[in-house]
């Protein structure tokens, strides 16, 4: 009987572990190997990066924190596959270590983030603490909530469990479907000027030269980008508002331009309108119309050639902005060193300084004349340069739209959150698994319906690239969890009678 009771714990424990070790490993590779940005990344001395790397003492309370929940699931991992109390201890900081190691390895290939040796220290004090002095009190309380959520679980019938799963999926399509709308360009303001060289308010200049300028309601491909590499060919490609500014006065072109008014002295030559450092251009007066088109097309582009004369200069210098003031904008083309940096308004931004500011990296590597076409269906921003794509993309999403409520995404994190979202959304779908009483056969088509529905509900809106992804993570989400779910509520006499 003793014997039959030491494999019950044991087998108690080992579920306790594995419950908990899953998502804390999903969380501490979500928050340690995502990219902080699309920089440069690997160190010309990596040993000498991991050796001298510190951490600040908000960083390092950080790491311990992260990894004090992973030494409490791997404490009762350990136990349940029979080790001593010391063993428990010793293989929770072996293991946190040896992943600590891993993960601070990897950090060397991923933008923006910095690797430190004492970063391990830190992570496997953070077991340590877990294992040794918070595991085994924890234990009790946390059985006697899962004994309390099962009890119910069982006493619910399937058909009512059923119809809660039925009633999330349909508010978590239409919530899906509702955010997605933020994401389109419906907010634009008709009472903006295009300035061409700075803000209307002489702030953030940009010295270099403009060719042409032209801006279209709809999101061009790449052969049209190819297509559009003159100020003739800008002009007769249907734009809303477009101008040759290799002729003087400016050649206008489409239904809403309005003539260009010079501020201080720009000069003109064959290559465009050198502009910068008290000279700028701006039309004579809001270019009304533009934000009814792009609102009613849902996608835009904007396509301009320009020439910086100082491609290394680190302040942002405003090169095409279609605003009123330097953070009043509904697009901004700004040269920030050799990076394009893109601002654009959506619902889902801030009226005023918009976020994210898009990073193009390495579009400028010399003072010659570069065609840049910035374009957005809604969903996906791209960008050619010269006609040739851009090796980034940004792809929007619901998960940035509820991200943004609170605090500004970064443009790192654009599609991330999105993902992210389908996984938290797909999370209850696993409970699939559960032994809910009366279980029927046509539980289960519930949560594989979830996934597609999830993942495909913006599709109601606007085409949605994000969607295959969203789909995969949901459907991923729900077969791991459910079948986890399955393995933890076996009742404990079909174990130990094995």
């Amino acid at each position: 009987m003793s014997h039959l009771l030491d494999r019950r714990q044991q087998y108690v424990s080992l579920r306790r572990g594995v419950a908990l070790l899953l998502p804390v490993l999903a969380l501490i590779f979500a928050l340690t190997l995502y990219p902080f940005d699309f920089s440069a990344s690997w160190p010309p001395q990596p040993a000498l990066a991991l050796l001298v790397g510190l951490s600040h003492g908000l960083d390092m309370l950080q790491n311990v924190l992260l990894f004090t929940p992973l030494g409490i699931a791997l404490h009762w991992l350990l136990a349940g596959m029979g080790a001593g109390r010391r063993g428990q201890v010793v293989g929770a900081v072996i293991v946190a270590g040896g992943l600590a190691c891993g993960i601070e390895l990897a950090q060397l290939c991923i933008p923006g983030r910095t690797a430190a040796l004492v970063d391990v220290l830190a992570n496997a004090g953070g077991a340590a603490l877990g294992s040794w002095r918070l595991a085994q009190p924890v234990a009790p309380v946390v059985d006697r909530f899962g004994g309390w959520c099962l009890a119910v679980v069982r006493q619910t019938p399937a058909a009512l469990a059923g119809l809660g799963f039925i009633g999330w999926l349909m508010v978590a399509g239409g919530l899906q479907a509702h955010w997605q709308r933020a994401t389109l360009p419906s907010n634009w303001s008709e009472r903006y000027t295009l300035q061409i060289g700075a803000a209307s308010d002489g702030r953030r200049f940009w010295p270099g030269y403009a060719g042409f300028v032209a801006l279209y309601d709809d999101a061009v491909t790449a052969a049209e980008a190819r297509a559009m590499l003159t100020p003739s060919a800008a002009l007769a490609g249907e734009p809303l508002v477009a101008y040759d500014l290799t002729q003087r006065p400016p050649a206008l072109g489409g239904p809403f331009a309005r003539p260009l008014a010079a501020q201080g002295k720009p000069t003109f030559t064959a290559e465009g309108v050198g502009v910068g450092y008290q000279r700028w251009l701006t039309s004579g007066e809001p270019l009304a119309g533009v934000a009814a088109a792009v609102a009613q097309a849902r996608a835009f582009s904007l396509i301009a050639q320009v020439a910086p004369r100082e491609p290394e200069r680190s302040s942002e210098g405003l090169m095409v902005n279609f605003g009123r003031e330097i953070d009043s904008h509904n697009i901004s083309l700004i040269q920030s060193g050799r990076d394009l940096l893109v601002r654009i308004r959506l619902p889902l931004t801030r009226p005023r300084n918009d976020r994210p500011a898009l990073r193009f990296a390495e579009v400028f590597h010399d003072a010659k004349p570069s065609v840049v076409a910035f374009s957005y269906d809604g969903v996906v921003a791209r960008l050619f340069v010269d006609g040739q794509p851009h090796w980034q993309t940004y792809t929007f999403g619901p998960g940035e739209v509820l991200a943004n409520r609170w605090w500004p995404v970064q443009a790192h994190q654009i599609g991330g959150w999105t993902v992210a979202l389908a996984v938290a959304l797909s999370l209850p779908l696993a409970l699939v698994g559960a032994p809910w009483r009366g279980r029927r056969w046509w539980f289960l088509p519930i949560a594989f319906a979830g996934p597609l529905i999830i993942g495909y509900a913006p599709w109601l809106v606007i085409p949605q690239p994000l969607s295959g992804a969203m789909a995969w993570a949901a459907a991923l989400t729900v077969l791991g969890g459910s079948l986890l779910m399955v393995w933890l509520t076996k009742p404990f006499e079909t174990r130990s009678g094995a």
